[in-house]
């Protein structure tokens, strides 16, 4: 059994990263704790900040646990607020933005090793 929570000083910020502002990241149910099918992730991203716009053959679940975002699809855009859950479909066009009121932020879950290309840079070589 493996326990975590969110953690201000377990965020560790994206940076350099075309197409991100303002987002940190912390990883909650890695890999690296045994969990066999799916990590679990802490994104924070800080008022008018987002992430890239996106496109991959993986779906996400997302929960929303502070503030309110928006969400960018092809057909628009949704704001969401803590409490609201959010399935991104495998090949769904996404992004996730913070308003410019507020931080955002939300818990998201992909298979194992889904974004290590992009991630896996940002992961700090301590993780618990």
């Amino acid at each position: 059994m493996f326990f975590n929570s969110i953690s201000e000083e377990k965020l560790v910020p994206i940076e350099g990263l075309e197409g991100v502002d303002g987002i940190k990241i912390q990883w909650l149910l890695p890999p690296e704790c045994g969990v066999p099918n799916f990590e679990m992730r802490y994104f924070e991203i800080k008022k008018g900040g987002y992430c890239r716009k996106e496109q991959h053959p993986w779906e996400h679940v997302v929960f929303i646990v502070k503030g309110k975002g928006i969400v960018v699809t092809e057909s628009g855009e949704r704001l969401v607020k803590a409490g609201d859950a959010v399935f991104v479909a495998p090949n769904d066009h996404h992004q996730f933005k913070s308003t410019d009121e507020e931080d955002f932020g939300f818990i998201c879950s992909v298979m194992n090793g889904a974004e290590d290309h992009v991630l896996n840079q940002f992961k700090p070589d301590k993780l618990f």
